[in-house]
């Protein structure tokens, strides 16, 4: 599934990116929104482009540790900033979604790949994905009718021992690409939605500048983009990135983990765990 391509007009910090007030150029936008009618052509998308206001200062949570609990003071924070958890299917007008990948089943695990549209078709809760690879997989569990290695030693021996996990057992990856793109619907719907914040667990990030996440308005304008901490172990260290905005105005996500591909270790191969994010609300 092809990645969808926004243009950066912005300005960088040491670890963030905050864009100017300005909007996009007309040809810029027409690019944009070329892109978009791409994805709007394959999955049958109902997508109205509005312009969105400019708005306060995003706020950002972020932490890196050793074990879960070094980390999940950050996330709870995250969850809180969000609401509560809305769960799978229907549409709430607050709250928060989840994904923590250890509810797929063998059929969509390694050494199978996951559906880009699972959590908005099979367990709806409005996400999807998309990649410049080859497609996505979720790790196998320690029980699998494959006898399948869990976090992704079907594709590297040495990755179990150097990933962990944030919520037991599954991780995320995409393959053969660093990228992971997620636009948001109303879960269940073709209807294109925004999100007022997405935060993600990763394992394994060694170096400051290898792992990002990127929050797009709907026509294409980077809100904002941060560097995820690194941990401070070499091996199976977690770090947690989210950012949240006081208005659902974020359309896409993209994020990059690692500076290379899921194949052979390297510093710094990274996978992902929990995908928390706001609510999808529909396009006004």
């Amino acid at each position: 599934m092809q990645s969808i391509q926004f243009k950066n007009n912005s300005t960088t910090s040491r670890r963030g990116t905050i864009p100017p007030l300005e909007t996009s150029n007309p040809t810029s936008a027409l690019r944009t929104r070329h892109s978009l009618l791409l994805a709007i052509v394959s999955f049958g998308l109902t997508l109205i482009f509005n312009p969105v206001a400019a708005s306060a200062a995003p706020q950002v949570f972020e932490a890196s540790g050793v074990t879960p609990n070094d980390i999940l003071n950050t996330v709870t924070a995250f969850r809180n900033f969000l609401g509560d958890n809305n769960g799978i299917g229907g549409t709430f007008p607050t709250g928060r979604r989840e994904i923590n990948w250890d509810g797929v089943p063998d059929a969509f695990s390694a050494p199978n790949l996951l559906p880009a549209n699972f959590f908005n078709s099979n367990s709806p809760r409005g996400a999807l994905f998309f990649t410049l690879g080859t497609g996505f997989q979720v790790s196998a569990n320690s029980v699998n009718p494959t006898n399948t290695p869990v976090r992704f030693g079907n594709i590297h021996p040495v990755y179990p021992a150097l990933f962990s996990t944030f919520s037991p057992q599954r991780l995320f990856s995409a393959l053969d690409s660093n990228i992971t793109e997620t636009l948001f619907f109303i879960p269940g719907t073709t209807q294109s939605a925004t999100s007022k914040g997405f935060g993600a667990v990763f394992t394994d990030v060694n170096v400051g500048n290898s792992t990002k996440i990127e929050y797009f308005d709907v026509n294409g304008n980077l809100l904002f983009s941060r560097n995820v901490l690194p941990g401070p172990t070499s091996r199976g260290s977690l770090s947690f990135l989210g950012v949240g905005f006081d208005t659902a105005n974020v359309f896409l996500v993209r994020i990059t983990s690692g500076n290379r591909i899921l194949k052979t270790p390297n510093r710094d191969v990274v996978v992902m765990d929990d995908f928390i994010y706001g609510e999808p609300q529909a396009l006004p």
